[in-house]
């Protein structure tokens, strides 16, 4: 697709990998429309991408409300009349002590942002991908939605996400618009600091970086992948989990389970969220 002159939506574009996204997007000729919850922020994406004049605009959205979603619609549909790219990326994680009732609070608020703010912005949106067709959806998940890693709420969510993706993928295909899964390892950003990975021998190793996920997104925009992972050898750590499951159980109680506890005891001690 070339994407000069092309309107992409990109939710989460206030840090991290939807700046990074909307940042490269813009540079290849497309039009942006930013959706995020911090309208400073946004104003200031959009300023740097060129402004109105250059066809961009923003959209103070919490995707996790469905009212907020139409209203984004509603604005893309006015401005452009059109979509041709739709990046779901917009997600969060939250610390959660699963021995208590609350913790179902919290996967709920997860599962709202994470998998149905990405359902309603796809649904919202899906008359403007047919009428510009061959168009795009993207859903930024994770390798956490093919590996049960961290937090069980964020876990469940990227799941959701992959299977909802892979399975939307051939039933729009056949109308013109291509759906694909973009699944990032650890990558460091504003709302996943990653805090206390960074530190580990072995998983400071494995951490990718903003850039890398936006041109995999890119790829997969281009080639019309269904899946694409970052980095790409992140393909092999689902060998265990199938072949090897012993070992792979092994991992995660000897390697990603303390690491996890200690990261949310830093998150409810400083009050922000973790991946």
């Amino acid at each position: 697709m070339d994407l000069r002159d092309k309107v992409v939506v990109v939710t989460g574009a206030s840090s991290g990998i939807g700046r990074q996204v909307a940042l490269d997007m813009a540079a290849a000729g497309a039009r942006v429309c930013g959706a995020a919850r911090r309208t400073e922020k946004l104003r200031a994406l959009t300023d740097e991408l060129g402004g109105e004049t250059a066809g961009h605009s923003f959209v103070t959205t919490d995707i996790s409300d469905r009212d907020q979603v139409r209203a984004l619609a509603a604005h893309v549909e006015q401005t452009y009349g059109r979509c041709d790219v739709l990046i779901n990326n917009a997600g969060y994680s939250a610390p959660a002590d699963y021995a208590h009732r609350g913790a179902a609070d919290v996967t709920d608020a997860v599962m709202r942002t994470n998998f149905l703010g990405a359902v309603w912005c796809t649904a919202e949106l899906m008359e403007l991908l047919l009428h510009s067709a061959p168009s795009h959806v993207v859903n930024v998940a994770s390798v956490a939605g093919r590996l049960a890693a961290f937090s069980p709420a964020y876990t469940a969510s990227k799941f959701a996400l992959v299977g909802w993706s892979e399975a939307l993928h051939p039933l729009l295909t056949e109308k013109g618009v291509y759906v694909s899964s973009v699944e990032p390892g650890i990558i460091p950003t504003e709302g996943f600091p990653a805090t206390g990975l960074d530190s580990h021998r072995l998983l400071k190793l494995t951490m990718g970086t903003t850039e890398q996920v936006s041109k995999a997104i890119f790829d997969a925009i281009e080639d019309r992948k269904v899946q694409r992972v970052v980095p790409r050898w992140y393909y092999l750590l689902q060998i265990p989990r199938l072949l090897t499951p012993a070992i792979y159980r092994f991992a995660q109680r000897r390697i990603v389970a303390p690491i996890y506890r200690r990261d949310q005891e830093k998150a409810r001690s400083s009050g922000e969220p973790r991946a």
